[in-house]
């Protein structure tokens, strides 16, 4: 559960507040060269945990709507008139594979822990609307998610597509190759580290895919 701190929640319920609050938005664009966007509905630029957010009017409907078994989605416009933040849409192919993060702060209070107003959306589908772009947020679609999360063979370590490089592997030495077997990690003196689930029966599961039938 997420807890206000009490300083704030005491700004919140407060007839008179000196200080404005203000939405930060944090786009994550790693395709276009580990680009990062931070914009502020605000009247001039916030700065806060450290980075610089440009003063850029957006408008949010944070309610979170859904039919059926549709993923639950809110929606984000972001005015784009003067075309700055549309050649990163393009070149991200309209925000696929990006997030955002959202987080609303007090311009007074920017040292105050905001984990309970800060959220990060997939960006699910975006699109010009006029000299707008309108985009739709939300979680990852479940549907769409390994389950579980992680594969399992008996006789093959996964750390073998990265080898050396995963620091599960744990492997140092002069060898750039290898193959996943448990043979291959003790040659290597790393059977310790092989990744493979000894314990299960590599013939217990297979995969039969039956002849089409003709007529």
């Amino acid at each position: 559960m997420r807890t206000i701190p009490t300083a704030l929640l005491t700004l919140l319920n407060s007839d008179a507040q000196a200080a404005a609050w203000a939405v930060l938005l944090h786009l994550d664009l790693s395709d276009v060269g580990d680009t990062q966007l931070r914009y502020a509905r605000y009247t001039e630029t916030v700065t806060y945990d450290g980075e610089d957010y440009t003063p850029w009017p957006s408008a949010g409907q944070w309610l979170f709507s859904g039919k059926g078994g549709s993923v639950p989605t809110v929606s984000l416009t972001l005015p784009d008139a003067v075309r700055v933040v549309r050649p990163y849409a393009i070149a991200t192919d309209w925000f696929r594979d990006c997030t955002v993060t959202v987080a609303i702060v007090n311009v007074d209070n920017l040292a105050a822990d905001y984990a309970w107003s800060t959220v990060t959306y997939d960006i699910l589908a975006a699109k010009p609307q006029g000299e707008d772009i309108l985009m739709t947020l939300g979680g990852a679609n479940p549907v769409k998610m390994r389950s579980p999360a992680n594969r399992y063979w008996s006789d093959q370590c996964p750390y073998a597509g990265d080898f050396k490089t995963d620091p599960r592997c744990g492997y140092s030495g002069a060898e750039t190759t290898c193959n996943g077997t448990l043979a291959r990690c003790v040659a290597l003196g790393k059977e310790t580290r092989f990744g493979g689930f000894l314990g299960l029966d590599p013939d217990a599961a297979k995969i039969v895919i039956p002849a089409r039938m003709k007529g």
